[in-house]
């Protein structure tokens, strides 16, 4: 849907609402907060996040500051070298889109596991449901945006019942606000 500006509405009103649906990357903060819970269990989970639209991350998807969008979220990790994700899943689909580095892809599925390395501008989809982690495997930073397919996505379901256990008790939603 269009922004909609009334006929008594001026071009700065259109000029300020451009503004607000423009975020930057000089503006984002970056975040690992969202995934300190992981790295209690393996500190090569260590990564953080740039949220550009949407509350990916949050428990309760009450943050006043986000800007929000109808149909998904839109982040950009940067993952460095050696590091990972834990194998999880969402119950909605997720886009990786490689802007710098060469992450690998990792897929599980009944106890079977492949991986692919992508390169710069090259993109995996991952269907809702579908078992999957990154790791980022040579020497340089990984940078990957990263799209799920709903504006307030619940939290990654976890393989690893220590991370499900901590992740109960985890509530990074007031943290994550204040440094977004």
């Amino acid at each position: 849907m269009a922004t909609k500006i009334g006929k008594n509405q001026t071009r700065e009103d259109l000029e300020a609402s451009l503004s607000k649906h423009c975020k930057t990357f000089a503006t984002r903060q970056a975040n690992s907060r969202v995934w300190g819970l992981e790295v209690q269990v393996d500190p090569t989970y260590a990564r953080t996040q740039r949220r550009y639209l949407g509350t990916s991350g949050n428990v309760d998807h009450t943050d006043p500051k986000a800007l929000m969008g109808d149909s998904f979220t839109l982040t950009v990790l940067e993952q460095p070298a050696g590091h990972k994700q834990p194998m999880h899943h969402h119950d909605e689909e997720e886009v990786f889109f490689v802007l710098q580095g060469r992450p690998t892809i990792i897929w599980e599925y009944a106890g079977e596991t492949v991986k692919r390395q992508l390169e710069p501008w090259d993109m995996i989809y991952n269907p809702a449901g579908q078992v999957h982690g990154i790791i980022n495997e040579t020497d340089e930073t990984c940078f990957f945006q990263v799209m799920l397919g709903n504006p307030q996505p619940d939290r990654p379901k976890y393989m690893d019942p220590e991370l499900r256990r901590l992740q109960a008790e985890d509530r990074p939603d007031e943290e994550v606000r204040a440094n977004d």
